[in-house]
């Protein structure tokens, strides 16, 4: 398995680990009644990245931003089913964020923009100037970024994704992820995809003809292949041509955002084990 070792920058997925610090530790309240599980968490989880990669010292941490992006523009129900931010957590945000500054952690959040393009813009263009990078994220549409010089740590999994993973695992090159959740959809994010079309078909499918613009220029030939209901899965995608292009812009995380910042800015001066919980134990003090 050929995966990154040598010092990657690591890119954090701020927000979806934000959501499950908050949720992992719901209870966690100071004596005031005061919510910082969602804090506390995050502090804990960085605190785990250093000591496994424990050589690295280009550090960043990506959240999404509050306002309405292209997605939800293109598509109203976009992120529908999502609940919106629990204020115990909203009041949790700017208080991590000084504390991250204050043991030297780069932040980054871009008005308009989600994590998941500025984490894909950032990846590609450090990976133009020789960097080797490792995001540490288990959100599946993470895996269309991977590369030689690009893989994620699957804290969910323990394990480092890349692009020999994604080929064992599912038969496809990491940028056709992007097809495949075209065609099937995804829940999380209310992108509809194709009725009645499952995972393995989709596999089967890019397996085939390598992504959907193929397969709809060869969208005749589908009645005939050996797969079951071959020929209601043909009308399915004829039927649902809008919507496969339309998934397909969805899903695809974005790399041409222009992002202001150095790799000097992402370089750990002052982080510490004992230095991040004594700046939480301040923190929680001051209630």
């Amino acid at each position: 398995m050929n995966e990154i070792k040598n010092h990657p920058v690591i890119i954090i997925d701020g927000s979806l680990y934000l959501y499950s610090s908050y949720y992992g530790f719901r209870e966690f309240q100071h004596t005031s009644g005061q919510s910082c599980g969602a804090i506390y968490g995050m502090l804990k989880m960085i605190d785990n990245i250093f000591k496994k990669y424990k050589h690295s010292e280009k550090f960043i941490i990506v959240f999404d931003s509050p306002q309405k992006t292209f997605r939800k523009k293109l598509f109203k129900e976009y992120k529908k089913n999502r609940m919106s931010m629990p204020n115990a957590l909203c009041m949790q945000i700017q208080p991590l964020f000084r504390i991250l500054k204050k043991i030297g952690i780069k932040v980054l959040t871009i008005p308009g923009i989600e994590a998941d393009d500025i984490i894909g813009s950032l990846a590609y263009k450090l990976e133009n100037i020789g960097e080797k990078i490792l995001i540490i994220s288990h959100d599946k549409d993470m895996l269309q970024l991977v590369t030689k010089n690009i893989n994620i740590f699957n804290k969910k999994d323990n394990r480092i994704i890349t692009p020999e993973i994604i080929k064992e695992k599912y038969g496809i090159a990491p940028k056709e992820f992007i097809d495949l959740l075209a065609l099937v959809g995804d829940v999380s994010d209310n992108i509809p995809g194709i009725p009645k079309i499952g995972i393995k078909t989709a596999l089967f499918l890019l397996n085939n003809f390598s992504n959907i613009v193929n397969i709809y220029n060869n969208i005749e030939k589908i009645q005939f292949l050996p797969l079951r209901n071959a020929k209601n899965i043909a009308i399915e995608l004829k039927n649902n041509k809008k919507t496969a292009f339309l998934s397909y812009e969805l899903a695809k995380i974005k790399l041409n955002i222009s992002i202001d910042i150095n790799l000097n800015e992402m370089i750990i001066k002052k982080y510490c084990s004992k230095n991040t919980f004594r700046v939480f134990h301040e923190y929680i003090s001051s209630f």
